[in-house]
């Protein structure tokens, strides 16, 4: 199944969030999401694709990080053998090395650990992982998927 037009708009507004956060796990979570849309497009039926949410995709990306590499599902998923470009593939295969790469990784791990809240100057705290989480969900309200199978 090739990755749905409504799926790459989502995608690349959700890739634009990479301008507000600068944290590892942030930036991390972000790529990991949007492959995630991509394999639920190569993997399930549609009602299937819209049931899985954000939510769904964290715990995901966290057990992914506390296994240290790819869970079942997602090495399903990221088997998208048929639909893309070469050159989107090649992409897919890059970003999807590089986040095997972090699972295993102690900053990745680290990052997480502080994802909950940054401390800012004035003494207060931003809340990193709730901000993030709301941005994309905000975005998925935008640009809902639409029955495009």
């Amino acid at each position: 199944m090739d990755i749905t037009d409504s799926t790459k708009s989502l995608i690349t507004h959700v890739q634009s969030l990479k301008s507000h956060y600068d944290d590892l796990a942030s930036l991390t979570f972000i790529d990991f999401y949007c492959q995630c849309r991509e394999g639920c497009d190569y993997l399930f039926a549609q009602k299937m694709k819209q049931s899985v949410r954000v939510f769904d995709i964290l715990m995901w990306f966290f057990q992914c990080l506390e296994a240290g590499s790819k869970i079942t599902i997602i090495e399903l998923m990221w088997r998208d053998v048929i639909g893309p470009t070469l050159e989107e593939y090649q992409q897919d295969r890059r970003t999807e090395k590089q986040l095997e790469q972090l699972f295993t990784s102690t900053e990745l791990k680290q990052s997480v650990l502080g994802w909950d809240r940054q401390p800012r100057g004035d003494g207060g705290v931003n809340l990193i992982l709730r901000n993030l989480l709301q941005d994309i969900e905000n975005i998925e309200a935008q640009h809902p998927p639409k029955n495009e199978e």
